[in-house]
């Protein structure tokens, strides 16, 4: 099917690059002017990235990637398309792939829209943390200088209704389900995960071999499918919307689906009886299936402009199902952000409150070793699931019942807008990790543009910073030129 669909896209490209004689021979005007029933844009970009400099990986990402990029509109008849072709390295692996990012087609009027394909949707009002924007899936470890390119398009049926110009409502249903990429795989847990000294302090070494299965898709059918709907509002003093959505999160955590205990040495006593201790060094095997589970999601955002600065907020109830307490499946959660964004000297300021209260939060007692000074089975038993189970609460960010972070954005034009300078920061203070990202953009012209940054980040605990920071850190070089 996505032959067909990559198929299509290229050839309504090529028909929009050479439409305007078509139309201009027909007798349709396609100027600018006020009599125009038919819009005709064809446009895109290239580009070279390079990112490197990171201690598991020294070159990270290189590659090279054009876009193309095309929307018809006649009368109400609307086809957008965003094509994206990409050959380089990534993660030491050779890629070459070409991206749907977005392809689709329908109705779309003053008062009415209906789209159906591959689309974007953003949600929520906040900048970079939005809790209610739970449509679009995104690619975490696609590096790259501009965030947005992480997020990924669904294919979906989108409907639009405009009461008016202050009041709107969007309705959207996928019928499959599409993960998030978190790369897993990519993290070096075999040593971070040695149970004799980062997790327990005992006197025989116990070492961890980590090994994630591949994610397994619910069947597709529409009962998994996800639905979701915004009322919006855009009045003279303040804007905000009530949003609800249904469907599998597009995360995942991890079930523990089988861990093996390799026994060098089983001591005896004096009269030949097992002692059920271990005397030398002993190796676990872990192996983690990544599972997928259902939510429901209230959320609201709003936009307040106040004397000398603009307050955002924006706030999700996470409503999950955990009879059982699986360890894959996390507390439902109220999650929310508060936000402030004020100009000064052309400077843009914008400091953010993330927070996070967790329901029904029972901690994880960790296993104690007693009297022994070296591990027995079932003290390495537990001990394994209750590392599998904090690791579980790391990703979905509920490793307390209260959580706190701030995240702070700095931007400066300079130059006649030629120069943009631009630094984010963010902390969490419970698990005592941050993250820096510098960038500075050179606009030569209109049309081409050099990107430079870093990306930092640097945790104290196992956390997942702690595991992404190998991969993650580095400086990235960007050009490119738009068309």
């Amino acid at each position: 099917m996505t032959r067909y669909w990559i198929l299509l896209s290229f050839s309504l490209m090529f028909l929009c690059a050479h439409s305007q004689s078509l139309f201009e021979n027909a007798g349709l005007d396609i100027g600018g002017g006020s009599n125009k029933t038919t819009e005709v844009d064809f446009s895109g970009y290239g580009r070279g990235s390079v990112f490197g400099g990171g201690k598991q990986y020294k070159l990270a990402s290189s590659f090279a990637e054009m876009s193309l990029q095309t929307r018809l509109k006649s009368r109400e008849a609307l086809l957008n398309g965003d094509i994206r072709l990409r050959k380089g390295i990534m993660f030491e692996e050779d890629v070459q792939l070409i991206e749907v990012k977005e392809l689709y087609a329908g109705y779309s009027s003053n008062s009415f829209d209906c789209l159906i394909g591959n689309q974007l949707v953003n949600w929520g009002r906040t900048d970079g943390f939005n809790p209610t924007n739970n449509i679009t899936p995104n690619d975490y470890f696609f590096l790259s200088s501009d965030p947005d390119d992480q997020k990924m398009s669904n294919f979906m049926l989108r409907l639009k209704y405009r009461f008016s110009s202050k009041v709107d409502i969007d309705i959207v249903g996928v019928p499959y389900f599409k993960p998030s990429v978190y790369r897993f795989d990519l993290f070096d847990m075999n040593q971070e995960m040695d149970l004799g000294s980062d997790w327990v302090t005992i006197a025989s070494p116990v070492q961890a071999n980590v090994v994630f299965d591949p994610l397994e898709l619910p069947k597709r059918k529409l009962s998994n499918g996800s639905l979701g709907a915004r009322l919006n509002f855009e009045l003279q003093k303040i804007g905000f919307a009530v949003s609800y959505f249904s469907g599998y999160d597009h995360f995942h955590g991890f079930d523990l689906k089988d861990f093996k205990i390799n026994i060098l040495k089983d001591p005896t006593d004096i009269f030949g009886n097992p002692t059920g201790i271990f005397l030398d060094s002993t190796q676990i095997l872990i192996n983690y299936q990544p599972r997928v589970y259902k939510k429901k999601t209230i959320g609201f955002d709003m936009a307040l402009p106040l004397p000398g600065f603009l307050l955002k907020a924006e706030a999700a109830y996470n409503i999950v199902r955990n009879k059982d307490s699986l360890m894959y499946i996390p507390n439902s959660d109220l999650s929310y952000v508060i936000g402030v964004e004020k100009m000064w000297n052309d400077y843009v300021f914008i400091a953010q409150y993330i927070g996070k209260t967790v329901s029904d939060f029972k901690p994880v007692e960790k296993p104690e070793l007693g009297q022994l000074t070296v591990p027995s089975t079932t003290y390495v038993n537990d001990m394994v699931i209750y590392a599998s189970t904090m690791f579980n609460r790391l990703i979905f960010n509920q490793p307390t019942e209260f959580n706190h972070a701030f995240a702070f954005t700095v931007t400066k034009s300079f130059a006649h807008d030629e120069w943009n300078a631009e630094f984010t920061a963010y902390y969490n203070l419970f698990l005592e990790e941050y993250m820096l990202r510098p960038k500075l953009t050179w606009k030569v012209n209109d049309y081409l543009t050099v990107i430079a940054g870093a990306n930092y980040m640097h945790a104290k605990n196992l956390t997942l910073f702690h595991f992404s920071s190998k991969i993650m850190n580095g400086v990235f070089v960007e050009l490119k030129v738009n068309f």
